[in-house]
Formats: C-alpha cells, structure tokens, sequence
C-alpha cells in the first residue's frame, strides 16, 4: 500500500511540472494576410536598353513580415527572381531591374512583376503588377561576319536577307567549318559595328555579346561545321529566337583518290616538324566502296594494311565505317596512313602509342619518343568487331633497354583517345605472342600497365596486333 501511495506521489509531482512548463517554444501569431502594393514606374522600355522601376511596399498589423518574392515576366520568359527579407510589420523599397535582350522576347510583349508577401505564419498575399510594354530594339538587317578582320574565310561578310521572320543567306560557297557573327550592321570593310545588336556564345548560348566581352573571352563566334558537307551554301538566323541552322551540298563518298592533286603538301592537322614529310587531306569513304588510287609508287605497297583491301592495279576496297578520314601519305615511305577523325574514341577506334613502333612503311623508322603530334607516333586501331581492334605497325626490339634489365626497346599502351585519355593496363590482358617475339606486362613503377618487349629475344618486323577487349587478350602475327 505505501508503495502505492508513493507512486501517486510522483505521478502527481511530474504531472504538476509539467503544467507549469510553456506549452510552445516561440510566439504564434494570429493568421493575417499581409496587405501587398506595388505598379511599375514605366509604360515602356527597349530590351537590352531599359530598366524597369518597381515601387512596392508590404504591411502587416499584427503578424511580422517574412519575405517579398520577386519575379519579372515578359511575356513567357522570366528574366528575373529574386527573394528579399521583409522583417517587422512594414516594407517598402524602389527595385530596378535590367531587362536584357534575350530570345523569345516579342515585340509589345507586357512586362509583369509577379510578387508573393508572406509573413512568419506562412499566410501570403499575391499581386501582379503591369502596364509595361517591351520593344525589341531596331533590327532592320543582318549580316554574317567575320569575328575578326583577320579571319579571312568570309571575306568582309554577307548580307541576309528576311524571309518569314528569319534571315537567310544564300550561295555563300564557304568552307565546312567556319566561325562567324551575328551582326545587325556590317561595313564594307569587314568590321562590326558593336554599337548595335551583335549575337555570338556565351556560355555555349546564342546571345546579344557585346565588344568588351567578346575582346576578354567571355563570349565568342559561333562555330558552324559539318564535315559531311563540300561547304556551307546556305545560313539562316531567327532574330526572335536566336535559333541558327546552316546546310549545303552533302558530300559524296569518293571513288578516286590522287596523292598529287587531292592531298595537299604540309598538312595542317599533323605537328609542323613532321608535316613536309607528307601529302595530307580530309577524305569521305564509304563502307566496302572501291576506290581507284593513283600518284603513289606501288599501290601494292602503299594501301593501308588496316583500313584497305587490296583489289589489285590501281583499286583497293575500304574496310571502315562511312565517314570522313584523314589521309596522310608518306613520301619517303610510300604509304598511306588512314586515321578517323581525332574527335572519335572508343568504341569507334582506340589508339596505340609508345616507343621502337612505327607506320609500315618501305622504309619504317621506329619512334623514340611517346606523342599524339602525328601519324609517326601514334597508331589507331580499326574496330573489326565490337571491342576487339586491329593495329598493324613496324616493331623493332634491337636492344635491351640499360636503365631497365630484362626489357628491351619496345614499349607502348592504348588509349581510348587520340591525345592520352582513357588509357588500358596490360596487367589485365594475356599476351599471344607469335614465333620469334616475347611481350610481357610491366609492373615498375612509371611504366606499370604499360606493354613491353623483353630484351630476348631481338626482333623486327611489320606486326598485326589485334587488342580484344572481349576476352582480354592482346595477339601479335608477323605480317612481313
């Protein structure tokens, strides 16, 4: 019984504490809605140009004010949000806000600011302001120029013409890859004249740029580039939504190749040291085509022996993908190096780089250093299934290597792109070595994963190397 009543006792004690505890942490208020007030200072601005003044102001009674949320509309577009702290029981400011020429923006279209009061209880007060009216600035022509009066590709530019609200340009002959400006007014002289619209990138956007920001990197040209076309023939812009397209002659798989008239002496995509040692060019192929190739000294010889099947005479037949390649004939060597675009990587093609390989040439001379600069030190491969590719190339282990026992003057890896990235490990692949050669995995620090001859025993020779990434085998036949 005493235990009973002892029990009570301290129920009742705890029950009496608790009672004089505050039922709540903070205040509540009563729920109000806040009394909201706003209008626009302007009944008209020119985008790009005008700022837009807005006058409001917020009053509470009883409940504290919390937050004025802004947003400026035009039309569809919102160009501008922002939050703003409203504490007490009143608010009020001036707010200016730019309003920039962006796309979309129609001409007439109402400038609206969208504003939610809320106070500390969550209750809000919505109101719309307008009355406003935006006008596109004065856009009575279009020109395609150049970015600068250096780049000479587009001569001192060309005027558009309007058809159904969009600019066009016809007949224009340009090369596949250009850089160009939008500009509302051009000069005979090829210059701009930054006093009015120009559109160009910003943060890879189509936007109105302005010379400061163009001179300090902020924005830049437009780029346009097809390398499936002969040229740009035709350039259309829509000033509303700052939409561009071009187009021109697809190009035709080629059926004829000539090293003296369709390569061209010093190739600009291969590194300058190298470039007299070839004949280079763009070339489109098509999928088992056959094509006739003239200007080499043995076509017998000079077909690429991973891209190209020798028909006989003077014809081979393509073995890759319908696509645009580059073609690199080696004088000295007599030998056509085919390589896709360096924008490709795997699985389309992989690449292989190291040191004693080199392209297959008559007369082959084996790297001695790593590079992506040209076809003499890197090799790409042909993807013949899906994760599996063929490299053919010229091998020479003529020594062993003095700073590395046991290993000799051969060492490479693949990449999975043209320029070092994405790299294999050979301590992942099983190395099928043919008669006559021996490729180990190395495991030394600064060349683990990379693939390297061992000093014995010594060979050289033209070597098909098929990467299977299927199986993770690596597979070596002596070609010549």
């Amino acid at each position: 019984m005493k235990k009973i009543i002892n029990y009570i006792f301290v129920l009742a004690m705890l029950l009496g504490f608790a009672a004089c505890q505050p039922s709540s942490y903070r205040k509540v208020y009563p729920s109000e809605t806040p009394t909201l007030n706003g209008t626009l200072a302007e009944q008209s601005i020119v985008y790009g140009q005008d700022s837009i003044t807005l006058n409001v102001s917020v009053g509470a009674k009883q409940t504290p004010l919390s937050t004025l949320t802004v947003k400026i509309i035009v039309g569809q577009t919102m160009i501008k949000q922002e939050v703003l702290r409203t504490k007490d029981m009143n608010y009020s400011s001036t707010l200016r806000y730019a309003v920039p020429f962006v796309a979309g923006l129609e001409e007439g279209a109402e400038v609206q600011a969208f504003l939610t009061a809320e106070n500390v209880e969550g209750d809000k007060a919505q109101l719309i302001v307008g009355g406003c009216f935006g006008h596109r600035p004065a856009i009575e022509s279009m020109f395609v120029m150049p970015p600068t009066i250096e780049y000479t590709v587009l001569g001192k530019g060309k005027q558009m013409t309007m058809e159904n609200g969009t600019y066009v340009a016809y007949g224009l002959g340009y090369p596949k890859s250009i850089k160009c400006l939008f500009a509302t007014v051009g000069t005979k002289f090829g210059r701009i004249d930054w006093s009015k619209p120009v559109f160009g990138m910003i943060d890879g956007e189509m936007s109105v740029i302005t010379e400061e920001q163009f001179n300090a990197g902020i924005a830049s040209a437009v780029t346009l580039a097809n390398d499936n076309l002969e040229s740009i023939d035709t350039i259309r812009f829509n000033p509303l939504t700052f939409e561009y397209s071009f187009g021109g002659k697809v190009l035709s798989p080629v059926s004829k190749v000539d090293i003296n008239t369709d390569l061209e002496e010093n190739p600009t995509y291969m590194s300058s040291s190298v470039a007299k040692k070839y004949r280079g060019a763009k070339i489109f192929f098509d999928k088992d085509s056959e094509v006739e190739i003239t200007g080499c000294a043995d076509l017998s010889k000079a077909y690429n022996l991973d891209f190209m099947e020798y028909l006989g005479g003077n014809k081979v037949k393509f073995l890759g993908d319908k696509a645009m390649y580059y073609v690199s004939y080696n004088i000295a060597g007599d030998y056509l190096v085919v390589e896709p675009l360096y924008n490709l990587s795997k699985p389309d093609v992989m690449y292989l780089c190291g040191v004693g390989m080199g392209q297959p040439t008559n007369a082959p001379e084996a790297t001695s250093g790593w590079g992506f600069d040209s076809p003499d030190q890197n090799f790409v491969g042909r993807a013949i299934e899906p994760n599996v590719y063929q490299f053919t190339v010229y091998m020479k282990n003529d020594a062993e290597n003095a700073d590395h026992p046991g290993f000799g003057s051969v060492n490479f890896k693949f990449f999975h792109q043209h320029g070092w990235g994405g790299e294999e490990t050979a301590l992942d692949y099983t190395q099928d070595c043919c008669a006559g050669m021996k490729i180990n995995s190395s495991n030394e620090e600064s060349n683990v994963g990379n693939w390297w001859s061992a000093s014995d025993p010594l060979f050289e020779g033209v070597y098909r190397i098929t990467l299977d990434m299927n199986k993770n085998v690596t597979k070596y036949e002596k070609v010549r």
